[in-house]
């Protein structure tokens, strides 16, 4: 029996989403609960970010993979973590994991938008948590 193809387009509600183009599509589960946001660093893979012209049109946010650049040329480093603070992309992180001396180096963080101090402290415990996640002693901040 051959296969069929299965028309995800279909899944869910059909959503508006203000100044952006196309269909987009809600799970009805979803409707109605309250957001409640927090800060994530979140993988450049990440289905949030891995379109990056919808990034841009969605969240305004700038992001490109620069592994492949040579590093004269790189904006925001090597492989820059994306930074989710409630429903905003706010910035990148470029961090290295340095296992031979267990230790997160922290290169830089870039902030889109200007971090208040709770947006620092957020993405700090972040920083802290991924240490902790790669067995790492501690990080070093930038």
């Amino acid at each position: 029996m051959p296969l069929e193809p299965v028309d995800v387009g279909e899944a869910g509600e059909p959503a508006v989403v203000e100044g952006t183009k196309g269909e987009w599509r809600v799970d009805p589960a979803a409707l109605g609960d309250d957001f409640e946001g927090r800060t994530a660093l979140l993988s450049p893979f990440d289905r949030l970010v891995y379109d990056r012209i919808r990034a841009k049109e969605l969240f305004g946010f700038e992001y490109t993979l620069e592994m492949y650049k040579p590093a004269a040329k790189r904006r925001w480093g090597y492989f820059a973590l994306p930074i989710l603070h409630g429903d905003r992309l706010v910035g990148k992180v470029d961090a290295t994991a340095d296992r031979k001396v267990s230790v997160l180096r922290v290169n830089a963080i870039h902030e889109d938008v200007r971090f208040s101090r709770a947006m620092s402290k957020a993405v700090q415990a972040e920083l802290e948590d991924l240490a902790s996640w790669l067995v790492l002693r501690e990080f070093e901040p930038a």
